[in-house]
């Protein structure tokens, strides 16, 4: 009797082992934290392209004043102290080309844009500051939680609207998705795929004013997961815009503005200065 009662303390606690052990297993993922390692003070240096079209209309009886750009230079990402990076422009040398009705080339002015640094970026390509340009935001996203391959994450995003003197926002989403992996200048990648939508505009009843913005677009971003930092991007955005104020003057379309933006932005790891 007492060596059966062995045995049956023996084999409980195999049991236990072997569901532990199921248990283990079961709770093994393939999800990826997506976070930019930002431990050691290093500069990541990229190429930075940008090509625009614009329509602007000022009146409604008037013709679109239509204008391209392209621009060409430098985007840096220098790693400080507490996990904190600063972000800039630099070297950023742009085209503006201003077209008639029909397409064609009447204007032409280059200039080189002065150095464009938006301060205290973190781990997860965020800033804490909301007044800056949004396409910094849109640059370099990461998801807020771990994913695995297909697997979503949308991260809030917002716009300041000024009205008249009255800061509204105008709320949105960036949906990021982690489709797989590529080989991206010799480096495997993780892929995510955002789905961008920024058109949410509450305007209070107080303004009595018609006004619209809307921020769209797609991009695709390529991770380094192993070492944490981003390798590339591929951005496309259109921003649309208008405004029709009830004054006196609307019904003479004198107080009146529709805008459409259309933006294409290429980025690639060029070097790392340690």
């Amino acid at each position: 009797m007492p060596e059966t009662n062995i045995m049956k303390k023996i084999l409980f606690g195999l049991t236990l082992i072997l569901l532990a052990g199921c248990g283990k297993e079961n709770k093994k993922s393939d999800s990826n934290e997506f976070v930019l390692d930002f431990n050691s003070q290093k500069k990541f240096i990229y190429t930075y392209s940008q090509t625009s079209t614009s329509e602007t209309q000022w009146k409604k009886n008037e013709a679109f004043q239509k204008t391209k750009s392209d621009a060409n230079g430098q985007l840096n990402i220098r790693i400080k102290e507490n996990n904190l990076a600063d972000l800039s422009v630099t070297n950023l040398k742009t085209n503006l080309i201003t077209l008639d009705d029909k397409g064609v080339a009447v204007d032409t002015m280059s200039n080189t844009t002065q150095a464009m640094v938006i301060q205290n970026m973190n781990q997860k390509g965020g800033f804490e500051n909301y007044d800056h340009n949004i396409m910094f935001d849109l640059i370099f996203p990461l998801p807020t939680k771990n994913l695995k391959i297909g697997e979503t994450d949308k991260i809030p995003m917002q716009i300041p609207f000024n009205v008249n003197g009255s800061k509204l926002y105008i709320k949105g989403f960036n949906e990021i998705k982690y489709s797989g992996t590529k080989v991206l200048n010799g480096t495997e990648c993780a892929v995510l795929n955002g789905t961008i939508d920024i058109s949410e505009l509450e305007i209070p009843e107080e303004l009595e004013s018609l006004y619209e913005s809307k921020t769209t677009g797609n991009g695709t971003y390529y991770f380094n997961l192993k070492d944490k930092y981003f390798v590339g991007a591929d951005i496309n955005i259109i921003m649309a815009t208008s405004s029709s104020p009830k004054t006196e003057n609307s019904e003479n379309n004198l107080v009146f503005g529709t805008m459409k933006n259309s933006t294409e932005i290429t980025i690639r790891l060029k070097e790392i200065e340690k």
